[in-house]
């Protein structure tokens, strides 16, 4: 590669990879590949930029690959664009930032989240998935009686055998 060939890459690159106009396409061509810093970077570089009309399968892609939990909390408080809240995308992100939360021992996120999920997010597949985690957090916090209501919830909403299953070992365990 000429040296020539090396600047313009440099330059270029990086522009097309972390740029607004990069776009759902290209991020998710380096998402797949595994290149999920330049994803995080891009994201949330697309995130902050100046359209109104956000895509939220870029904010999908963040919240899956940013590993900085704190820059990770501050985007995901922030007031989404008014699209978001009726895109699958969105609350799936919201549920990947759901599952940190509870690893990080972050019940009041938990519950947060997990009442805006109730809330908003019906239209997610992953709407009981979220409730368990929901449930979890209450539990986690010592409000049993709530955590049981969100459990009933769950039940009556014909849940997968997965999420079943994760419901019966709760129960099971004493929690």
């Amino acid at each position: 590669m000429s040296y020539f060939q090396y600047i313009i890459g440099f330059l270029i690159l990086p522009s097309l990879l972390w740029g607004e106009a990069a776009g759902f396409s290209t991020l998710y061509t380096e998402f797949k590949k595994g290149n999920y810093a330049t994803v995080s970077k891009g994201s949330l570089q697309y995130l902050n930029g100046s359209d109104p009309e956000k895509d939220p399968r870029i904010f999908f892609l963040y919240v899956s690959t940013e590993e900085n939990w704190a820059q990770l909390k501050t985007k995901v408080s922030l007031d989404a664009p008014p699209n978001f809240k009726s895109s699958v995308h969105y609350w799936n992100a919201i549920y990947l930032f759901m599952e940190r939360a509870l690893v990080f021992g972050e019940s009041d996120l938990l519950i947060e989240w997990g009442k805006n999920f109730q809330k908003f997010g019906k239209q997610s597949p992953k709407y009981n998935d979220a409730l368990l985690l929901y449930g979890l957090g209450l539990m986690d916090l010592k409000n049993e009686t709530e955590a049981k209501k969100i459990f009933s919830e769950i039940e009556s909403n014909s849940p997968s055998k997965h999420v079943l299953s994760q419901l019966e070992e709760i129960k099971s365990s004493g929690k």
